[in-house]
Order: structure tokens, then C-alpha cells, then sequence
């Protein structure tokens, strides 16, 4: 075999052909188990038996293996020795957390972005007004697919690699539709409004305003998921010492009611 010279004009060393295709078919179960833990197709106290999936992916069992480490690291399942692998689930203060943390890469996305180009202003208008029309329609699922096209977008305005990684990593795409399946079940028009002002501020070059108009947008989103919780940050009593919280409130799926 031919090895390519590098950058450097010295020899790289030849890519293992089956550990790079393990690498990938790990990437890809991985992702494919995690999509159907936090969108309930996999409800929390599911064992996750390797050989199953093996045979389902047409795969051996160590892409499978792989991958469930990888979801253990995550806090989505937890792994016995010889009880094997289930699912922990994503609860309401998991998503709750995500959700925090993805408001404020979003908004340093936002303040990294401006002044923002034309083009990318003309993207953000493009989903703003297919979200407008879906919501008209009463789709919520194309109204999610621009919602997150619209905040994938600010990510990639920014320029920052790793933001784009950070938000792959946590699957906030899957997370996004859980959330906005919520979203979906009340009215959509002052979410929309929000995101329009967004854009406004955007075009006008306001850092703060814009910043200000992100983060009611996520206000609004972890609302859903602080009422559903019975839980108010604002009021709530802190957990006295030595006292162990009660068990989190588990994540109900909500139909896409197609």
C-alpha cells in the first residue's frame, strides 16, 4: 500500500480501515441509541443487551460496547456487572441543565457573530418566516425543523468550531424536538415574536438587545420544563443538609401526533 505523504512532506502512517469503520458504526449506534432514549422510545429500566443490538446493526458487539460507554459517560444509562446496560433516561432536570447551558453558548454564538453578513441574516429570515407559516398551518413538525435550522445557524455564525462540536455532542437537535414538542402544544405566535425580534436586533448591530431577546427566548423554553417539574428557581427552598432529594420527575414523551 501506498502511503500518502503529509503536510510536512514526511510519510503519514496508513488508517486502519476496521478500526476507522468501527470508529464510525460507534458514532453512528451511538447516536441512534441516544435519539431513542430522549425521544422515549426507550423508556428509563430498558436493558440494552448487547447481542440484541449487534444483530440489529449487523455489527459486532464491540461498536456496541463502544457506544454504551459512551451513553454511561453521558448519565443516559448505567452499567452493572453482570446485571449489563439500561436506560437511566433524561429526566426534567437533565433537560432543564441542557437547555441552560445551551442558552449560553448560544448567546456568546450570538455576540461572536456580530456584525452578522447579509446572507446569514437573510437564512435567519428564511426559517423565521417558515416558521411563521408552519405555525399558521398548525405543523409542528416542520415548525421544529426551521425552529432548529434557525438556532444551528447562530452556532455557525459565529465562527467557533468548537461551539458546532459542543452542540453535536449533546445532541440538541434531539433535545430541541423534545422541547419543542412541548412548545407545539400552546400557542406559537409570541415565541415567533421573540425570534423576530432576535433578528431585528441582529440586522440593527445591537450586542445587548440581541443577547437580551435570546435569552427570554430560552426563558420561555425552560418555563415548560420548570412547570412540568413543579419547580420554581426563583422561590424554590434550598434541600437541607443530609437530606437526599426525592427521585427526579421523569420526562414524559409527548406525541408528535402526526
Amino acid at each position: 500500500m501506498n502511503k500518502a505523504p503529509d503536510k510536512a512532506g514526511s510519510v503519514a502512517p496508513p488508517v486502519s480501515t476496521p478500526a476507522f469503520k468501527r470508529t464510525c458504526m460507534r458514532d453512528t449506534i451511538r447516536d441512534v441509541l441516544m435519539a431513542r432514549i430522549l425521544d422515549g422510545h426507550y423508556p428509563a429500566g430498558t436493558q440494552l443487551k448487547e447481542l440484541v443490538l449487534a444483530r440489529e446493526f449487523n455489527v459486532s458487539q464491540a461498536p456496541i460496547r463502544e457506544a454504551l460507554r459512551e451513553l454511561e459517560g453521558s448519565g443516559l444509562v448505567t452499567s452493572e456487572r453482570y446485571r449489563g446496560t439500561r436506560v437511566r433516561g433524561a429526566d426534567l432536570d437533565e433537560m432543564r441543565e441542557s437547555y441552560e447551558l445551551r442558552a449560553t453558548l448560544e448567546v456568546r454564538a450570538v455576540e461572536l457573530a456580530m456584525p452578522c453578513s447579509p446572507q446569514t441574516i437573510a437564512e435567519l429570515n428564511n426559517c423565521l418566516d417558515a416558521m411563521t407559516a408552519a405555525a399558521a398551518r398548525k405543523d409542528s413538525e416542520r415548525y421544529i425543523d426551521d425552529a432548529l435550522r434557525f438556532h444551528r445557524l447562530l452556532i455557525e455564525a459565529s465562527g467557533n468550531r468548537v461551539f458546532g462540536t459542543v452542540w453535536d455532542s449533546l445532541h440538541f437537535d434531539v433535545r430541541g424536538r423534545i422541547a419543542l414538542r412541548r412548545m407545539a402544544l400552546e400557542d406559537l405566535s409570541p415565541l415567533i415574536k421573540l425570534h423576530r425580534t432576535l433578528v431585528e436586533k441582529i440586522h440593527a448591530r445591537d450586542v445587548p438587545a440581541a443577547a437580551a431577546a435570546l435569552r427570554k427566548i430560552f426563558d420561555r423554553v425552560l418555563a415548560v420544563f420548570r412547570r412540568e417539574g413543579g419547580v420554581d428557581r426563583k422561590s424554590a427552598a434550598p434541600v437541607p443538609r443530609g437530606k437526599r432529594p426525592g427521585r427526579r420527575p421523569s420526562l414524559q414523551v409527548v406525541s408528535r401526533g402526526r
